[in-house]
């Protein structure tokens, strides 16, 4: 399915020209990559860039953009050849990344499809690379798809799902698909189903369903609010700068 070079190719230059968010603090090792999702990078990503600065993050902060606009998002999402190059593109940068600084900690944000493209570049790591912590909001993914070659690669696995994405996770993901191609409701509402995995690996999964709480830091449970700028700083950013959440308890 859209698997020609030179039609994708003429598609995503016609697709290119949108927001870009800058790099802060490039020179840092550390580092915090956020995927987006089908939309591409825009301002809802740059929130979380900002919350994470805002919040002290002395990180190198960056988003991975990847696909194409709204206007082409079937492509996007529909494209197996694309995801396939984006994930090879990512495993690359981040194989790289580590090999210039030996040690760094690299961070994973994955937000609805980007969260596919992430446990995608996960499972292409050589069998030396470990990252984490990884933090997928709202994912794209079926309940059911497998962690296991992504778990081999990550300390641990944040889920972040609500039930009140019920447009996106839910009408969006039976009509659409996820960007594993299942049509039904998505992980992003219902989390991961966990039954698969041994002891050890569930233990690597936290799956945090919304919290009413959460209303007061700008998240409603909706598709969107998890990148809102308060909830990044007060939730995502502990976690971030906390690797032995690797160890907590996942929830079924």
């Amino acid at each position: 399915m859209l698997r020609s070079p030179t039609i994708l190719a003429a598609l995503l230059a016609l697709a290119s020209g949108g927001c870009a968010t800058p790099v802060v603090a490039p020179l840092q090792p550390n580092t915090v990559i956020v995927v987006p999702g089908i939309g591409g990078d825009g301002g809802v990503y740059a929130q979380v860039v900002h919350a994470l600065r805002e919040a002290g993050s002395q990180d190198r902060l960056c988003v991975f953009n990847w696909g194409c606009s709204w206007a082409l998002f079937p492509i996007t999402l529909w494209s197996t050849g694309l995801h396939h190059d984006t994930e090879r593109r990512l495993a690359v940068q981040i194989t790289q990344w580590q090999k210039d600084h030996p040690g760094c900690r690299i961070v994973l944000i994955g937000h609805s499809a980007g969260a596919g493209v992430i446990l995608g570049m996960l499972a292409r790591l050589d069998d030396s690379t470990t990252v984490g912590p990884i933090i997928l909001l709202a994912p794209a993914l079926s309940p059911d798809f497998d962690l296991r070659p992504a778990l081999a690669h990550a300390n641990c696995i944040h889920v972040f799902y609500s039930s009140h994405d019920w447009f996106w996770q839910g009408i969006g993901s039976t009509l659409f698909g996820g960007y594993d191609g299942v049509h039904r409701d998505a992980a992003g509402r219902k989390g991961f189903i966990l039954a698969q995995l041994t002891d050890d690996q569930k233990r690597k999964v936290i799956q945090h369903p919304w919290q009413p709480q959460w209303t007061a830091l700008g998240d409603d449970g909706g598709h969107f609010d998890w990148m809102s700028e308060p909830f990044v700083a007060v939730v995502l950013a502990p976690i971030i700068g906390d690797t032995s959440q690797s160890s907590a308890a996942s929830r079924p």
